[in-house]
């Protein structure tokens, strides 16, 4: 974790194993993946921000790659004025408030580019579509080189992640796909968590707790308690996870630690 990351923790209630907490670096590289869309901001020629949705792809440092038209207005003022942004949001589970989904601001200077071949068939592997039209003399490659990244993880955690951190990182293989296995546990298995939270994230008055995050190394509760709600992180017993098809067994691991706790206090 970063001395930022670190920064940033202490204006916030959370317990456990808070070393285990992945960066926000790692957290942008898994939010932008492979690909997605986002929105391309750039500015018009009289200095106001004008946002587009644009279909990218993630070159080895990080650099979002787009595909777009000569004749997109975006790219009338990338070419006059190259500082630009992408704006890339989470998903939000059904019934969840989108202020509390992660997203991050990347800001840098969009400019025309040479990509390789492998850069072109990794972009349309993630955009099949986008096939129809690359070869086309009037659409060319752009790449935004970042100057830095805003990452947005919730309330209370954010902080901005300079372009080195961003290129360093990797992707956490696990997060993607980890949705399934928090709704089971919100559903199904609050006890668990609760009991989780109490034996084994250092907060035994907590009342209630829901799991928030389910990364590599861990899993992050949303916990209340007499004192107030409270982040509660848990490492998961063996270390960091490979396959996302291992979370259940992990989380499974560190029930049965709780349970034993709580049978031999």
């Amino acid at each position: 974790m970063t001395d930022t990351n670190r920064q940033h923790l202490t204006s916030l209630r959370i317990v456990g194993d808070v070393e285990t907490l992945p960066s926000h670096a790692e957290l942008i590289r898994t939010l932008i993946g492979h690909g997605g869309f986002g929105t391309l901001t750039t500015t018009t020629p009289d200095g106001h921000p004008y946002g587009s949705l644009v279909a990218y792809s993630v070159l080895d440092d990080g650099s979002p790659l787009a595909c777009i038209s000569d004749l997109a207005e975006h790219t009338r003022f990338a070419t006059a004025h190259p500082a630009a942004g992408l704006f890339v949001s989470g998903s939000t589970p059904n019934g969840g408030d989108p202020m509390d989904a992660p997203r991050v601001s990347l800001v840098g200077e969009l400019q025309r580019c040479e990509p390789s071949s492998a850069d072109v068939e990794r972009h349309l592997e993630h955009h099949p579509g986008a096939a129809d039209y690359a070869d086309w003399p009037d659409f060319g490659w752009w790449k935004l080189t970042i100057a830095s990244g805003r990452f947005v993880g919730g309330f209370g955690i954010m902080s901005w992640v300079d372009a080195d951190e961003i290129a360093a990182a990797v992707a956490d293989p696990v997060v993607a796909g980890s949705a399934g296995a928090i709704e089971h546990m919100n559903v199904d298995h609050l006890d668990a968590s609760l009991s989780i939270v109490r034996t084994l994230g250092g907060l035994p008055e907590a009342t209630t707790a829901r799991v928030r995050d389910i990364d590599r190394s861990g899993v992050t509760f949303a916990a209340d308690g007499p004192s107030g709600w409270h982040f509660v992180r848990v490492a998961f017993v063996d270390g960091p996870l490979t396959d996302p098809a291992a979370v259940r067994s992990a989380v499974v691991e560190l029930t049965h630690r709780a349970r034993a706790e709580e049978d031999a206090s």
